[in-house]
């Protein structure tokens, strides 16, 4: 099977290894940070090899189609809380025009400033640990800057992130401090947008 091609891990991911939002002794808690980012345990190595093959697999058509078993909801990023670790670890995998991939695998990652600003996704937000999607729009912040150890390309960096790939950095970071999108749903007008929030 073609998938096998890239698997970085011997297991075809599987919606399985997905932890769901009624199980809060996991989903709720805050991650742990990584001891060592430089000397993974195989417990941390093997986390993040499965972040990133479940995300590349749900993306991949070919291997992940509608209609099919176990067919896997493309993710643009998921977090070790999401497959049940309680480690401060996510990744992410933006598809560009021309084929080109963006791709972060983050480890300890903290904000070192934010926009005061907010940003929403005209269509709110979804979630691989949450079945049933909560109606409502998000506010994030429009522009972040962070920090973090990338995995992939083994060394630390700092990112000025905006717009899209603002919100999707806070809906991953969020899970490891064990917020979920629709905490920040308005309750009593979940559609209220204010007047200078960015619309996506």
């Amino acid at each position: 099977m073609k998938i096998k091609n890239y698997l970085l891990q011997d297991e075809i991911p599987t919606n399985k290894w997905l932890t769901k939002d009624h199980n809060k002794a996991v989903i709720r808690s805050v991650s742990t940070k990584i001891e060592n980012v430089d000397n993974l345990t195989e417990e941390e190595e093997l986390t993040m090899k499965k972040l990133i093959d479940f995300v590349v697999a749900s993306q991949d058509e070919e291997f992940n189609y509608e209609g099919k078993d176990d067919y896997l909801r493309p993710a643009v990023g998921l977090a070790a809380p999401q497959i049940g670790i309680n480690k401060d670890m996510f990744y992410i995998r933006f598809n560009l025009p021309n084929n080109q991939i963006e791709e972060y695998a983050m480890i300890n990652t903290e904000y070192s400033a934010k926009s005061s600003r907010l940003a929403c996704l005209e269509e709110g937000e979804g979630c691989l640990s949450v079945d049933e999607d909560k109606h409502g729009i998000v506010p994030r912040s429009w522009i972040i800057s962070v920090k973090g150890y990338d995995w992939l390309k083994k060394e630390w960096v700092e990112l000025k992130l905006k717009d899209y790939r603002s919100i999707v950095f806070q809906h991953e970071m969020d899970h490891n401090i064990g917020k979920l999108y629709y905490d920040h749903i308005n309750k009593n007008e979940p559609e209220f947008i204010a007047e200078d929030w960015v619309i996506l």
